[in-house]
Order: C-alpha cells, then sequence, then structure tokens
C-alpha cells in the first residue's frame, strides 16, 4: 500500500504540480518504477482495486502493464500470464461504460499479452473462450468490440514478434466468429432504441480494423457483395457514421474485384440522396467522402466505367460535380485526380481491332472530358484573398501548389483525349476582356499553368496555334512600371515567363514579338519570384531566335540586362541562364569589331571589379572593413562566374571559328594578367572565389586550346602553389586535370606536369590519407587527386611516367586505400585509377616484350605492382563489402583480371623474380584470411581462395590473349580486354556472388 500511494502521489505531482522540477522528478521516479518488477503487482493492483477511483491512476496503471507486457512478458511464467489475462479481462468490464482511452489502453494490454503468448498454445481460442462470458451483458459487448478492434491493428504493426505471420492466420481463422458478433450488433441497433448511440461506429470501427487485416478473403469471393454487413454499412451512410462508412467500403473496394460493379448500381442512389443535398449546402464532409468513395470505384475498375453505361455515366457526372464543388482547399478535387487519370490513360492504350468501340468511347467520353477541362482549369484557380493580396515575395498555397502538381499528368491526358488544338481553344476561347474591363488575373493565371503543363505535347504536334493571346498578355505586362509587380501579379508575371519559356521557338517567329518579350523578360528578371522563370525563357528566346533578337534595339536591352546583373544580385544558376542566353546572340553577330565592342561591355564589371580586388590596397583596407570586403568577395565571385560562362558558350558556338579569328583569344588577353595576380593574392583563401576562379580558368583553358600552352608554366605554377597553402580546396587539382587531359600528351611539358604532380602527391593532406575513413573526411579532395593521376598515366609519354616511380607507386597507394571507402565517388574514381594504371602497365609490358627490351614504364610497373599488390588485393576485398558493394563489382573484377594478367606476363620474362603467379596467389590467401571471424561462413576462405585461384589462372591468360590480338591488328584501344573470355566472365560471377551474399556484414571500419 506504501507503494501505492507514492505511486499516487507521483502521478498527481506529474499531471498537476506547477513547478517543472517537481515534474521532472515525478517523471523521472515513475520512469524508475515502471522498470521495477514490483511495478507488475502495483499496477495491477492500481487497475482492478474497487477502492482506486482517480482517472489518471488507472490510465497509468494500464500504460505501465502495456509497457511491460510488451517489453518483459516474455519472463513471465504460464500460470503470471492467466492472472494477468483475467485480471485485465475483470477491468476492461468494469470500465467498460467509463473513459474510452482507458478501455483502449486495457484493450492494447490485453492485445499484448496475447501476442507475446506461445502461438502454439491456441492463445485466441483461449480469449474467446474467456471472452464468452461477457455476451451475456451489453458491456460485455463493448468490451469485445474494443478488443476485436485494437487486436488487428496491434498485429499488422509490424514492430511486433517475428511470428506476426502465424498470429495474423490464427485471427483470421476467428473471422466468421466475429463478422457474426458484429452483424447481431448491428441487429441490436436497430431493434434496442436504449442501445448506445455511438455503438453504430465502434461497430465501424472494428469492422474497419478487420476488413484491413483482410477478414473477407477468408470468405467466397462471390458471397462478399451480398453479405449483410455490406448492407449495414451502406446505411450507415446516413448520418454521424457517415466517415467511418466511406472508410469501410473505400477499404472493400480497394481489396475484393466484386465490389465495384456491385457498388456502382448503387452510385444514382447516393448521388439523389446524399451528393445532390451536400452540394446545395454546401457541406465539403460529405462531398469529400463521396468523392473518394467514387473515385475508388471508378479507379478499381476502369473497364466498367468505359462500357459506358448508365451508371457509369452518372457516375461521372457526379465525380464532376465534386471537381467544380467551391471547397475552401483543393483536397476534394485533387481526391478524385488519380481517377481522372486512371481512366483517360485507360481510354488511350484502348487499341487492337475495335476501332468502332473505341470512337464510340471517345464521342461518349469527350464532352466529359471536355467539362473535365473547364472545372480542373477553375478549381486550379488561387482563392479571392490571394489574388487580391499584394504582399511582397507572395507565393501560391502548399495546398494548391500539391493539387497542380498532380493534375500535370491528368492534362497531359485531357489534352491528347481532346487533341492539343482543341484543348488550347477551350483555354482561351473568347480572348481577353477589352482594356476597359479588368484582367480575370485568377482565371488567366490557372489556364496559363495549363497551357505550360501541355506543352510537350502541343510541340510535339507540331501545329502552332494564335500566339495573339500571349502576345498581348506579354505587351501588356512589358509596359507596367516595376513599381506594380508585387503580390499576386507576380505569380501571374511568372506562369506567364513559364509559357513564353516552353513556346520559345513558336513566340520568338515574329520580329515584332522579339522587343515586348525582351522587356517583358528583363523586368521580371529582377523579382524573385519571377526570377528563374524569366531567366530560363530569356536563355531560351536566345537560342531559338539569335537572328532576331540581332536586331540594335534588341541588343541594347540585352546589354541592359547584361549591365544590371551586378545590382540584381541573382542565384548563380539564374545569373548563369541570363548570360548565357547573351552570350549567344553576341556569338552570333556577324561584325566581329561589334562583338568584341559588345563582349567587353557585357565583361567590363566583372573585369572592374576583379581588377579592383587584387588592387594593392584593398588587402588591408579589406581587414578594417570586412562587411565591405565579404560584399567585394561576392561580386568578383559573381563576375568570375559570369566570364566563364561566357568562355564557354563562345567555344561552343563559335567551334568552327578558329581560335586566333574570334574573340576569346582578344577576351583571354585582358583576363589572363588579372586572374594571375588574383591566383597570387592572399584573397584565394575564400573557397568560394578560389573555386569561381579555378573554374574560370578551366573554361580558359579548354576553349583556347594550344593558344594557352605557353601560360603553362605559371598557370601550374599557380596551382600547385595555391594548394599547398589552401589544401581543403581541391578545386586547384581538379584544374589542373583539366589542363592535363588538355596538354599532358605534349613531351616537351611532361616534365612540367611531373613537377605538379609531386608537389600535390607531398602535400601533407595527401600525405596524410592512410585510412577510408581519412578518405571519407576528404572524399572530394581524393576524388580530385586521383582523376589528376589517372589523366597523366593515361596522356603523358611513357618514358616521362618512367622518370617518376616513386611519386606513381604512392599515388598507387592512396587510389588502393580510397577503394575501400563508403563514399561513392571517391571509391569508384580510385577503381578507376588503379584499372587505368594497370592497363596502360599491361599494354607497355607486352610492347617491351614485344620488342625484346625493358621500357622504364614497364620496369616502374612491375615494381608499383610487385609493392602495392598485397595491400591492393586486400583492399579490393574489402571494398566488396557492404551495402555499397554492388556498384564496384564491375570495376573490382576488371582490377584482379588485370592483375592475374601481369602476373602471368611477369611468368614469360625475367620480372619472373620480382612478380609471378605465386605472388598473386599469396595476395589472394592473405587478404581472405585477413578477414575478421564474422564475415566468413565455416570453410568459406578455403572455398574462395580455390575458386578465385582458379578463375584468376584463366581470366588472366583471356585477357592477355585479347590484347595481344589488339597489338597484332595495330589496335592498342585502352579497355580493349575488359571481361573477355569465358575465365573471364567466370571470375565477375564469383566477385558479385561475394558482393551479394556479404551486402549486409558488419561495417567494420577498415585501417
Amino acid at each position: 500500500m506504501e507503494l501505492q500511494r507514492k505511486v499516487a502521489e507521483a502521478i498527481h505531482v506529474l499531471n498537476h504540480d506547477p513547478l517543472s522540477s517537481n515534474r521532472v522528478a515525478a517523471n523521472q521516479w515513475l520512469v524508475h518504477f515502471q522498470q521495477t518488477p514490483e511495478a507488475w503487482d502495483v499496477s495491477t493492483s492500481l487497475l482492478t482495486s474497487p477502492i482506486v477511483s482517480l482517472f489518471d491512476l488507472q490510465f497509468f496503471a494500464a500504460q505501465i502493464l502495456r509497457r511491460k507486457i510488451q517489453n518483459e512478458a516474455s519472463n513471465l511464467q504460464s500460470n503470471a500470464k492467466d492472472a494477468l489475462l483475467n485480471a485485465l479481462l475483470v477491468a476492461a468490464k468494469r470500465y467498460s461504460s467509463g473513459v474510452p482511452q482507458l478501455l483502449t489502453q486495457i484493450c492494447l494490454a490485453l492485445s499484448a499479452l496475447l501476442l507475446h503468448a506461445d502461438p502454439h498454445s491456441k492463445p485466441f481460442d483461449k480469449l474467446m473462450f474467456a471472452l464468452q462470458s461477457l455476451q451475456a451483458h451489453d458491456d460485455g459487448n463493448v468490451v469485445l468490440l474494443e478488443l476485436l478492434t485494437v487486436l488487428p491493428e496491434e498485429i499488422s504493426d509490424t514492430r511486433h514478434l517475428s511470428h506476426q505471420s502465424d498470429l495474423r492466420q490464427e485471427l483470421l481463422s476467428h473471422t466468421s466468429m466475429v463478422l457474426d458478433f458484429l452483424l447481431q450488433q448491428s441487429e441490436k441497433q436497430y431493434v434496442s432504441p436504449l442501445y448506445p448511440h455511438d455503438n453504430n461506429r465502434k461497430i465501424l470501427r472494428c469492422l474497419l480494423s478487420w476488413v484491413r487485416a483482410g477478414c473477407f478473403s477468408e470468405i467466397p469471393q462471390g458471397a462478399v457483395p451480398s453479405h449483410p454487413l455490406l448492407n449495414y454499412v451502406f446505411n450507415a451512410l446516413q448520418g454521424a457514421t457517415f466517415d467511418l462508412a466511406i472508410e469501410v467500403l473505400v477499404e472493400l473496394v480497394t481489396r475484393h474485384e466484386d465490389l465495384p460493379r456491385v457498388l456502382l448500381y448503387k452510385v444514382q442512389l447516393l448521388r439523389d440522396t446524399l451528393l445532390k443535398p451536400a452540394l446545395i449546402n454546401a457541406d465539403p464532409k460529405v462531398v469529400s467522402g463521396l468523392a473518394c468513395l467514387m473515385s475508388e470505384i471508378g479507379q478499381a475498375a476502369p473497364c466498367l466505367i468505359v462500357e459506358a453505361s448508365s451508371e457509369a455515366l452518372i457516375l461521372t457526372d457526379a465525380l464532376l460535380s465534386c471537381v467544380s464543388f467551391p471547397s475552401e482547399d483543393w483536397e476534394i478535387a485533387d481526391s478524385t485526380v488519380q481517377f481522372w487519370s486512371t481512366f483517360a490513360t485507360y481510354i488511350l492504350s484502348l487499341g487492337g481491332n475495335r476501332q468502332n468501340d473505341i470512337n464510340r468511347v471517345k464521342d461518349i467520353f469527350l464532352p466529359v472530358f471536355s467539362a473535365l477541362a473547364d472545372a480542373l482549369v477553375l478549381r486550379a484557380q488561387v482563392d479571392e484573398f490571394t489574388s487580391s493580396d499584394e504582399s511582397p515575395g507572395l507565393d501560391l498555397p502548399d495546398g494548391l501548389l500539391h493539387f497542380r502538381n498532380n493534375l500535370l499528368e491528368l492534362l497531359v491526358d485531357i489534352c491528347q483525349l481532346l487533341h492539343p488544338t482543341t484543348f488550347v481553344s477551350k483555354l482561351f476561347f473568347g480572348g481577353l476582356p477589352s482594356s476597359d474591363v479588368p484582367m480575370p488575373l485568377r482565371e488567366i493565371e490557372a489556364k496559363l499553368f495549363a497551357l505550360n503543363a501541355v506543352s510537350e505535347i502541343i510541340l510535339q504536334e507540331g501545329e502552332a496555334f494564335d500566339f495573339s493571346l500571349i502576345a498581348q498578355l506579354v505587351s501588356a505586362f512589358s509596359v507596367r512600371p516595376s513599381s506594380e509587380l508585387k503580390g499576386f501579379l507576380c505569380v501571374v508575371y511568372r506562369s506567364l515567363a513559364d509559357v513564353v519559356g516552353s513556346f520559345s521557338r513558336w513566340i520568338s517567329v515574329s520580329p515584332s514579338n522579339a522587343r515586348p518579350l525582351l522587356l517583358f523578360l528583363a523586368g521580371g528578371i529582377s523579382e524573385p519570384i519571377c526570377t528563374h522563370a524569366c531567366a530560363s525563357a530569356l536563355r531560351k528566346i536566345c537560342e531559338d531566335a539569335p537572328a532576331v533578337i540581332q536586331e540594335t534595339s534588341n541588343l541594347d536591352i540585352l546589354m541592359w540586362i547584361g549591365e544590371c546583373l551586378e545590382q540584381w544580385n541573382l542565384a548563380i544558376e539564374d545569373e548563369e541562364e541570363v548570360v548565357s542566353g547573351i552570350t549567344v546572340i553576341l556569338g552570333s553577330v556577324a561584325n566581329k569589331e561589334l562583338q568584341n565592342k559588345l563582349l567587353t561591355q557585357l565583361l567590363s564589371s566583372s573585369y572592374g571589379v576583379l581588377s579592383t580586388l587584387v588592387d594593392d590596397d584593398v588587402e588591408s583596407s579589406g581587414r578594417q572593413d570586412p562587411a565591405t570586403y565579404t560584399r567585394m568577395l561576392s561580386s568578383v565571385t559573381r563576375g568570375l562566374y559570369r566570364i566563364g560562362t561566357v568562355l564557354s558558350h563562345l567555344a561552343t558556338s563559335l567551334s568552327s571559328v578558329p581560335v586566333a579569328d574570334g574573340p576569346i583569344l582578344s577576351l583571354l588577353t585582358v583576363f589572363w594578367p588579372i586572374l594571375e595576380k588574383l591566383f597570387r593574392s592572399e584573397h584565394m583563401e575564400s573557397g568560394s572565389l578560389a573555386a569561381a576562379a579555378c573554374r574560370a580558368l578551366s573554361v580558359a583553358v579548354q576553349s583556347s586550346g594550344e593558344h594557352f600552352m605557353l601560360l603553362l608554366p605559371s598557370v601550374l605554377e599557380c596551382l600547385s602553389r595555391n594548394f599547398l597553402s589552401f589544401q581543403s580546396q581541391e578545386c586547384y587539382i581538379r584544374t589542373a586535370c583539366v589542363i592535363a587531359e588538355e596538354f599532358c600528351h605534349k613531351e616537351e611539358y611532361g616534365a612540367l606536369f611531373i613537377t605538379t604532380f609531386e608537389r600535390f602527391t607531398q602535400a601533407s593532406s595527401l600525405m596524410g590519407i592512410n585510412s577510408s575513413y581519412i578518405c571519407d573526411q576528404e572524399p572530394d579532395l581524393v576524388e580530385a587527386y586521383v582523376n589528376f593521376a589517372s589523366a597523366l598515366i593515361r596522356g603523358c609519354h611513357k618514358e616521362v611516367l618512367g622518370t617518376c616511380g616513386t611519386l606513381v607507386e604512392i599515388s598507387f597507394q592512396k587510389a588502393a586505400i580510397s577503394c575501400t571507402a563508403m563514399h561513392r565517388g571517391a571509391a569508384l574514381a580510385a577503381l578507376s585509377y588503379l584499372s587505368g594504371f594497370l592497363e596502360v602497365s599491361l599494354s607497355s609490358m607486352i610492347e617491351s616484350v614485344n620488342s625484346k627490351s625493358e621500357g622504364s614504364f614497364s620496369v616502374v610497373s612491375v615494381q608499383v605492382v610487385s609493392h602495392c599488390g598485397e595491400g591492393l588485393l586486400s583492399n579490393l576485398v574489402y571494398a566488396l563489402l557492404g551495402v555499397a558493394a554492388m556498384s564496384r563489382v564491375h570495376k573490382c573484377s576488371t582490377i584482379l583480371q588485370q592483375l592475374a594478367a601481369i602476373c602471368s606476363l611477369c611468368e614469360r620474362t625475367s620480372w619472373k623474380e620480382i612478380l609471378c603467379w605465386k605472388s598473386l596467389q599469396g595476395w589472394l590467401n592473405s587478404a581472405v584470411w585477413a578477414l575478421p571471424g564474422e564475415y566468413l561462413k565455416q570453410g568459406e576462405a578455403e572455398k574462395i581462395v580455390r575458386e578465385w585461384s582458379e578463375a584468376l589462372g584463366g581470366a588472366g591468360i583471356d585477357y592477355l590473349e585479347n590484347k595481344s590480338c589488339n597489338f597484332a591488328s595495330n589496335n592498342n584501344s585502352l579497355g580493349g580486354g575488359h571481361m573477355q573470355g569465358k575465365h573471364g566472365r567466370a571470375l565477375k560471377r564469383l566477385v558479385r556472388d561475394f558482393a551479394d551474399s556479404h551486402r549486409n556484414d558488419p561495417n567494420l571500419n577498415i585501417i
């Protein structure tokens, strides 16, 4: 009794004490109490004692018992479980007419006890027998209803025990008894007006729970439509049980294929008795429920609807009225979208030799879809409050955005059914009102959304429609003062810009449209909500109509847009769209003098702010005014992105023009001295500035070609020096990789690239990569480094590579470590480098063998493989473990086959003393046996070594034979021998099976 008193006091403090510290202390004490053995007896006593009548105490006791049963029931003896079962039944009967939440908790505890019983002891039979005595009383039926409601829900909870499927089958074996009980209760409801009013809801809740558990799967399918409970549910649609009845019917429709036809015949009754009054009385609850039910009926059996029976037409008409219902949100219309999409797709998929039937179906239902298009556009409009809102930054409500996103596919289907021309005519029938009448902005914006949604279908059809209405809108908006662009007007502006971008190829055909279009897009770019749509549309207009945009007045507008970029402060991706569009036009200007002038004008602000930053005085003043310095860095970063974008697009658009004759060289003549000064400044400490500068430099290199070669010593020196100063910025190595891919094949620059390679490799950040864990801390750095090494291995002359054996070996070791990283990009880049190195090595070694001479790179290759082979094989095995392993199977298999080929080749040469077949066998044996015991089953290590050794032997020979054939036919292309021959494919199968069977192994740190 003392412990009960303490529990009661703690609960009172927890629920009613005004001091939070006291409540926290009480909660901690109760948490500790419920973990003690005494909690069983105390909770049972509190729940069953006739003295205790406080709800807080009773509810807490029921919760404690439920949790302890879930966590500790397996520790209870069978007699204790029986006693607990009886106590819970007594408590359930006692509180059957009390607070519903308490009865629910007690029934949840009973369910938990049942779930943790021995499945072979038939716990459901015992429970049903114990409950028989309760059915003689109304309160006993209430308990039984609640228990039968929560029990299927608890079993369906996947968090429960592994024998869940057995429990579910045993539960469903009592389906007949449960349905009979529910039928008795439903009949009793009608014969006894004194029966509790809410029992109808309890019956429906219980039935819903059993339907979701699959109870009707236990009776013949043909018997479901005629089951008496179905009529009960249908009748329950009247009154306060409407929502639960709808839920039950929806569940039944989705689970039983015979029901849609039965319910389809009842749709007229539903429409006349429920839907029409609800529409008249503006009852969203009833309209929403019926829309959901009718949509499920149609979606479950579109083949019934397409028969175009009177019932099917009644259903589509009823759903159309639901779509048009003017509710405060968009959920009702949204709930029908899936049906309409399914039905439209079904009609579009009709084919075969039934053309007459298809035409008949379309003739019947095209008016339906025509009306649906009108209704959807109407419901896709914003509400009046939003349309009159002038708040800055206004956007569409989340509910409308969700609805529109779901509409996209349906609108496309409707457009296909009606034909694009008809669909567009419906949207803009009657044109715009006169200038004396205010624009119906809500309607216009919704129609613009619909037009943009079907743009792809219209463009595929290839039949241009009359864009005069769009042109009128563009002209009207292009002359509006920017001060008027606020609130919902910006939303309309954005929708119109989306349409302009989608149909840019057709809209821009007329020269008279060009100036209004440019003014319209220029006016919207500076508005945050319109920026992306207008920037994208500007690029598309410039790409689709360069000749039209090149008019002098239009060029002036473009240059004005370019000059305003500095003050607009757009997102980088939007600014890139704008600059790309302008560059496309400037790149097509025939007058070279004018072209250079305009390009210089476009980039003048970028050059100017860059020159200001690298001025000697900025560094000291920047430290004194950090805010100003930060703004300047941001401006320079944007300027560098603009310069890079211009160079990139000029290189593409002027690819047929020699660099010396185009504008790129003259731009670089101005750009490089400033950029070089920037690279040698302390400003490069900024990561964003460094990334932008490196991007601009990479584009400059790629666009200028061989004209950049004279600058290579200075450029590579800047990159390597800056990386050593700021080793967290891998952008310097990425840019060096771009330069290597362009120029490292030039023999005269080989030593320069090797020097750069050495400086990168000896950096402390790269030398410190000695585990996969560290690699995962700096994956971008690792990826950049191995890509740079790959470019050198594949591009440099072999004589050059033969002089840097130590560097190659270090990079090989780093890549072998990195291939075990969890980061996918870093690991795959490392594997690609390893495979590329082995490929080049094999080619060099075969060439040396054929010419009977030992090339310097061949010697380096043998040394690298002999020194690093054991570590490589061990890391390859580890790379094939875990969830990410399957993506690495092909590359790992290729590397294993290449290793086998190299070892097999060495067997025939003087290199045998350094590297031979036994070397590979020893590495494989060590790698497999070094795996932790939990990774391998009994005897698996011996099997892997045996099968892999055999497969490697054949795979290596297959690879060499393929490479030899390539040499004999003067085809020395890289990658020709990957997974060649049956042994190579057998090796890959073994590797794939190993990875697949070990993908869920423990994830250990790989050192």
